[in-house]
């Protein structure tokens, strides 16, 4: 297959879609704002105003998605199966390969994905699992969605691949029969269902057989945006965080700088001298006119006066009100920022975090539905790698597993939780105000939305056992103090 042709066929198809994502990313990045007239002309003597409302946005959501619990499940109906052992070995596959990422100088793997999910609309990783001098080399890369691309067929991925810029040395330290001429070259790597070839400017500089059943790639895209099978769907597809503001955010840009330059323009303004001369006299100077303890003599009829500039209308400000609310309403509210201090009884902070929750949830789905698929791809590698025992964990904190073990019919699911001190402390009052209304197990549930509710029950039953019997409480007390 001609993969050089695939890759530059699928860009011509992602054309739309890139845009997309580079306009969210000036957004975000606040590349600076011009004030242009109707026909796209920058306007002279006008404040270009740049709002930070895209950052502060993007930076809340992202260290909220990045500060969020999370929990790996393995269930399966076959008793025999250890889902905890499974749950172990998954935790400690990602942090073996969170390890590595950290010490070849890339960033941290959740923080990385969540950055995908909110600022792209969809997240990529590598995994290549495999035994290099009779250790496990646990190798998960994340990839920049903007520039990878695929091609999906009926039983999953046909190939994929990722376009990237790298310095001359690094090349040569991973590549050392490449012929590396510039001070930097384009990297691009191949993954097809049977082979694995890399090229730099287009040439061919490695090529090796896919050691694996399947192209060993996972992707996937946000839930929100559109699922419809337009012509031109890919554009909306796998939405960011800003397809709500995306086309506000320069229209409030727009006003305040209109407001800033005719403010500007009041303080400094332009004057008109009327003389008997007409347009032919010669005005003073304007900083002579224009001083506090200035006393400037002029004609009888004559003298200074501002060049009428017009003022903004009402209808200014109320467009500003009417963007500035749709951008919250697509965005975060100043209540959800913390900037609104007034206090709020606990159904009102509840709803809140609701709404809060609508813009974090599906980027946390997206993460764990990734991470889910590469979970079962890292299984299945280390599956096929014919060994019995494999050893994972950083130094000294290495565990060993048995290959066996991860054998069986199960799935594996990952949960997400947002944890607020101030929401926290509103539901502990609904529950509360609930009394014997509803079970305790349901208030655990469904109100305080606890992580693990049956842990908390045999937690409590545990307590309550100590509590009801002094034998139990010094039993335990002896076994804590050998």
């Amino acid at each position: 297959m001609d993969y050089l042709k695939a890759v530059a066929d699928k860009k011509k198809e992602l054309t739309n879609l890139h845009e997309r994502m580079d306009d969210d990313r000036d957004l975000v990045n606040l590349d600076k704002y011009v004030l242009k007239d109707i026909n796209a002309q920058k306007i002279p003597n006008a404040v270009s105003i740049t709002l930070n409302d895209p950052a502060v946005f993007a930076a809340n959501v992202e260290a909220s998605l990045s500060n969020s619990s999370e929990q790996v499940a393995v269930e399966s109906s076959n008793r025999k199966i250890d889902t905890v052992e499974i749950e172990e070995f998954v935790r400690m596959s990602f942090a073996t390969a969170e390890n590595r990422l950290r010490r070849s100088g890339r960033f941290p793997l959740n923080p990385f994905l969540d950055q995908q999910m909110c600022r792209r609309g969809r997240g990529v990783l590598r995994i290549l699992f495999r035994i290099e001098d009779g250790e496990l080399v646990a190798d998960i890369t994340p990839w920049d969605s903007r520039y990878a691309y695929y091609a999906v067929g009926a039983d999953g991925l046909l190939w994929a691949a990722y376009e990237t810029e790298r310095a001359k040395d690094l090349i040569e330290a991973e590549y050392p029969d490449a012929k590396v001429s510039k001070k930097a070259g384009t990297i691009l790597d191949v993954w097809g269902t049977d082979v694995n070839e890399v090229y730099l400017d287009g040439a061919k500089i490695f090529d090796q057989e896919n050691p694996y059943d399947e192209v060993p790639i996972c992707i996937q895209l946000v839930s929100l945006g559109s699922m419809l099978a337009d012509k031109d769907n890919l554009k909306y597809e796998g939405e960011s965080i800003f397809f709500l503001i995306r086309d506000l955010q320069p229209e409030l840009n727009r006003l305040v700088s209109i407001i800033q330059t005719v403010n500007v323009k009041t303080i400094d303004d332009a004057l008109q001298y009327a003389s008997r001369q007409g347009a032919a006299a010669t005005p003073p100077n304007k900083d002579d006119v224009s001083a506090p303890d200035a006393i400037t003599p002029v004609d009888i009829g004559g003298g200074f006066m501002p060049l009428p500039y017009g003022e903004l209308k009402r209808s200014a400000y109320l467009l500003h009100q009417m963007i500035e609310s749709r951008v919250q309403q697509g965005s975060l509210s100043k209540f959800e920022l913390g900037a609104f201090t007034q206090p709020m009884s606990a159904v009102a902070l509840i709803e809140i975090g609701q709404g809060r929750d609508q813009v974090f949830l599906p980027r946390l789905g997206a993460r764990g539905l990734l991470k889910q698929q590469a979970a079962e791809q890292i299984i299945s590698q280390v599956l096929s790698l014919g060994v019995s025992t494999v050893k994972l964990g950083t130094k000294g904190h290495q565990r060993e597993f048995s290959v066996k073990k991860l054998e069986g019919e199960y799935s594996i699911d990952y949960k997400y939780f947002i944890k607020s001190p101030t929401l926290d402390l509103s539901r502990f009052s609904m529950a509360a105000a609930a009394g014997d209304l509803i079970p305790e197990s349901a208030k655990r549930r469904e109100i305080l939305q606890r992580e693990d509710p049956e842990k908390d029950e045999r937690m409590l039953r545990w307590e309550e056992a100590e509590r009801l019997s002094p034998v139990i409480k010094m039993h335990r007390g002896l076994i804590t103090l050998r």
